[in-house]
């Protein structure tokens, strides 16, 4: 009876063993299959980031209108209407870019006067994007003294020196997936003449104007 007893008990204690040793297998597959998709995940973004930082999206500002620019109250009080049309260039080849955040911020001697967020969009590969901007309102400006001659030269010709900074957030994508937010920084700095009418500024950009980019 007892050896009938203990060749019964052995039965499920081997089964236990062969258990264990199973799950035990399983989680060091499953392991093994994590630590190498993430290896390879990690790879194809670190690949997919170097391609894009060196072809960088290319800023070009190509017109721009400037139907209103009057300072008042003792030049503490600026009444502006700006337009500017910009292109953007994808030159990648097999990455598409979404913009869901395009901030764009208008300056005048180192002074912001508008900021306004222009529309999302998406760009496939090798594609150029036609833009526009327009800043329009009142607002307190205070120029540094070491400006007011400037202000003055430039009131007395008619022409005007203008900064458009933008902030972009971005999705690469590639293939199927949306990998990777980039936020970066772009900087355009160009000559607009005060026209009333509103046409076209196009000898001041008969060249198109390159503008700095910064990841």
């Amino acid at each position: 009876m007892y050896t009938f007893l203990l060749q019964s008990n052995s039965i499920p204690n081997e089964i236990l063993s062969l258990h264990h040793m199973s799950m035990a297998s399983l989680w060091c597959l499953l392991i093994s299959v994590i630590v190498a998709f993430g290896v390879s995940f990690g790879f194809t973004v670190l690949i997919l980031w170097l391609v894009f930082i060196t072809h960088k999206i290319k800023f070009n500002v190509t017109d721009a209108t400037l139907t209103q620019f009057n300072f008042t109250n003792n030049d503490t009080q600026l009444q502006y209407n700006l337009g500017i049309y910009f292109t953007i260039r994808n030159p990648n080849e097999r990455v598409g870019i979404y913009y869901d955040t395009i901030e764009a911020t208008a300056m005048y001697k180192d002074q912001n006067f508008d900021t306004r967020l222009l529309t999302p969009f998406y760009q496939t590969p090798k594609t150029t994007s036609l833009l526009r901007g327009r800043f329009e309102g009142q607002r307190a400006v205070v120029i540094g003294n070491n400006k007011v001659s400037e202000l003055n030269s430039e009131k007395l010709a008619g022409v005007y020196s203008i900064d458009v900074k933008f902030r972009l957030s971005l999705r690469l994508k590639f293939g199927i997936y949306k990998i990777i937010r980039v936020r970066p920084k772009v900087e355009c700095g160009f000559q607009v003449p005060l026209n009333f009418t509103g046409t076209s500024s196009f000898p001041w950009f008969q060249d198109a104007i390159g503008c700095h980019v910064d990841y």
